[in-house]
């Protein structure tokens, strides 16, 4: 066994025990009722939640895969990083209303809400059904990934399936035994190994490159030339330009990937839009929804929403992860850029196009010659963060299908006992099921895997109706539902295999992301049949929908001080959508200088591209806390949820005063130095 091999199981060994512990310990406080086990009693603490549900929201999604397409794709692909802002904004809009009917009402799952306001047993088994087929190939994914790390690393000493089912049953151990509150206590440690391998690999990159500066001026000499994956942009995005460096084009009237492509490369203004967007599915979906539920207050959201998403996840996915992926090229694993003679070294080997998720290994590698131990502990980093979001995924996946489909229909009168028994038999025919996929279906593996955020993001309209829109109707959120999903996946990769080929367009036609095509039929068909059934007073259901509504309105009701911001919040917002993420960020492409011109051209002295998007990521963070705190929709309550609470309206409340103004700052200033002492940090290592 190498030295390399041996300081990773050694680190690996200290992580199980750790995870091992927890399991141990949870079994212990989760044996009460379901909502210990379910959702550690609904008392999750705000920093326990705003390390876990960041980790458990990004890290698995993005740890290996950024890195890769940053390298493959360049910077054109770094504004996908702009998920940071768009999954937060997400859950702004839908966590905290969750959280107030959950504890209204003491919903476990989504699927008991879902049915308790549409009346509606076909929402409720869809999402089931959904919930399985997103959790089961993301699952492989992820296992299968710590599996070929641990093979990559030890050389081929220990193989891929051997590892991969050894160390999952880590993860199966302490979610099916401690539950709930045995993954957020381990997911708070693994945030804290995910955050620390994400700067540890940015900083090794930037240590074998050089200088900052260093790290411009090659960029700039390769941005003078095409070499990149895609060619040049042809004048798409307003001039002729590396793809590299620049977007090609707001959008492109192509098929879709597999028919004809777009000239300079896919992520166009538009795609990147879409997919941002669509990527709010990961906490739009069912098995994320029930995390809104777990916490004591809805502040813990804004700490998650501000400083765990955009700021954190923002910073490491802008910064860090962009410098590894940028920075490899510069290391040899280019060999478009080593025969042109513009790497500033070969320190790695030389990388195929299909073969770039293997960038990040390699970048792991660097160390074996300097700080071996430093590779393994890296190699766990990986793993822990890999596993944050696959401990999330089986948990809730389970638990869904125990609450929404074994309890509603196959045994009413389970005792809590058995309940439980059976939660776990289910999660781990759900592990058992993904490590299956793993081993011996990898092509279905990665095809379902693709469009399972897409899939969750059609929740969107039957989130919009429970928690916004009373006249959207019980029918109209079901068809919307059942046809959006047939959108996406008509637009994947699936849907030419399902058809024989025989479809007109490629995967995400028109550069735009499967998760809006079916979000376009998805909300064209609910507003369509909801304005019908509102025209014709078929809807017998809306009297009870809008009780939902109406305690909501009565203990949502924004303070009265800043009623009148309303209005800019939707303005600043747009303005955001459009020159953020939206048509306008093509402005980018040489808006600090044009990528040819030359390092002393670059008024920023990086790409021009790259500054725009940080400086639009930087309005994003102000965004997200705007809404959050100073809109009311990551803050208390106006006033306490009781269990007869009778509606009351709204200019009953505003003489009141507001249960908000109740509640101090709290620790919030702690938040903003400990920020901006990170913000001096990182600004003095890449930039003095």
């Amino acid at each position: 066994m190498s030295e390399k091999s041996l300081w990773l199981f050694i680190f690996l060994l200290l992580y199980a025990v750790y995870c091992f512990f927890w399991g141990v310990r949870g079994s212990r406080y989760n044996s009460d009722n379901p909502e210990r086990y379910y959702l550690a009693n609904k008392n999750i603490s705000s920093w326990v939640f705003f390390f876990a549900a960041t980790t458990a929201t990004f890290a698995g999604l993005t740890v290996i895969s950024q890195t890769s397409l940053v390298f493959h794709d360049g910077f054109q692909y770094v504004g996908t990083a702009f998920i940071a802002i768009t999954v937060p904004l997400g859950s702004v809009f839908f966590f905290k209303r969750q959280w107030m009917l959950s504890r209204k009402f003491g919903y476990i799952t989504p699927g008991e809400m879902y049915y308790d306001y549409y009346k509606s047993d076909t929402i409720r088994v869809i999402s089931v059904l959904v919930t399985f087929f997103i959790a089961i190939p993301l699952l492989a994914v992820f296992f299968g990934a710590t599996g070929y790390l641990v093979n990559t690393l030890t050389a081929g000493y220990v193989s891929r399936e051997l590892s991969m089912w050894v160390i999952s049953l880590i993860v199966l151990f302490y979610v099916t035994r401690g539950g709930f509150k045995s993954i957020v206590s381990i997911g708070v440690v693994q945030s804290w190994l995910y955050f620390l391998t994400i700067i540890l690999l940015g900083i090794i990159v930037y240590f074998f490159v050089g200088d900052f500066e260093t790290f411009g001026k090659s960029l700039a000499k390769i941005a003078s030339t095409s070499v990149s994956s895609w060619g040049s942009t042809n004048g798409y995005g307003g001039g002729d330009y590396n793809s590299y460096f620049a977007l090609p084009g707001v959008i492109q009237w192509v098929a879709g990937l597999g028919k004809n492509e777009a000239v300079g490369g896919p992520w166009t203004a538009m795609m990147i839009f879409t997919f941002t967007i669509s990527f709010m599915g990961i906490v739009l979906s069912p098995s994320f929804s029930m995390w809104s539920y777990s916490v004591k207050h809805p502040k813990a959201f804004s700490y998650y929403q501000i400083w765990g998403s955009a700021v954190i996840v923002g910073l490491l996915l802008f910064i860090f992860t962009t410098y590894q992926g940028i920075g490899a090229s510069l290391l040899g694993a280019n060999a478009d850029i080593n025969n042109s003679g513009l790497s500033v070294s070969t320190v790695l080997p030389e990388v195929s196009n299909k073969d770039h998720s293997l960038i990040i290994y390699h970048i792991i590698s660097l160390m074996d010659k300097h700080a071996v131990w430093l590779t393994g502990f890296l190699a766990v980093g990986l793993i822990a963060a890999l596993q944050s979001t696959a401990a999330a995924l089986l948990m809730t996946s389970g638990s869904i299908v125990t609450r929404d489909l074994y309890k509603v229909y196959v045994n009413p009168n389970i005792s809590w006992e058995k309940e439980r028994a059976v939660a776990r038999i289910i999660m781990m025919l759900i592990f058992l099921a993904s490590l299956y996929i793993a081993t011996f279906a990898k092509p279905a593996m990665v095809i379902f895997s693709g469009i399972a955020i897409s899939i969750a993001f059609q929740f969107l309209i039957v989130l919009l109706g429970l928690i916004w829109f009373p006249w959207i109707t019980k029918g109209a959120a079901t068809f919307g539902l059942i046809i959006g999903i047939i959108i996406v996946i008509l637009t994947e990769t699936i849907g030419q295999q399902i058809t024989g080929n025989r479809l007109p367009w490629g995967r995400w036609p028109l550069t735009i992301h499967s998760g809006v095509w079916g979000m376009l039929f998805n909300v064209f068909v609910c507003f369509s049949i909801s304005a019908f059934s509102n025209i014709t007073k078929i809807d017998i259901y809306r009297s009870h929908r809008q009780k939902f509504h109406d305690f909501l309105d009565d203990h949502m009701g924004l303070h009265p001080s800043r009623t009148k911001l309303r209005s800019f919040a939707y303005v600043i917002v747009l303005i955001w959508l459009f020159f953020g993420i939206g048509p306008g960020q093509i402005v980018g492409n040489s808006f600090f200088g044009e990528p040819g011109a030359g390092y002393e051209a670059w008024i920023l002295k990086i790409p021009s591209i790259w500054g725009y998007q940080l400086i639009w990521w930087l309005f994003g963070i102000g965004i997200i806390w705007f809404l959050a705190s100073k809109m009311d929709l990551s803050t208390l309550p106006n006033k306490p949820i009781l269990a007869n609470d009778l509606y009351k309206k709204p200019d009953e409340i505003q003489g009141e005063v507001n249960y908000i103004d109740k509640v101090g700052t709290g620790y919030g200033w702690i938040l903003i130095l400990v920020g901006m002492a990170i913000f001096s940090v990182i600004f003095y290592i890449y930039f003095v």
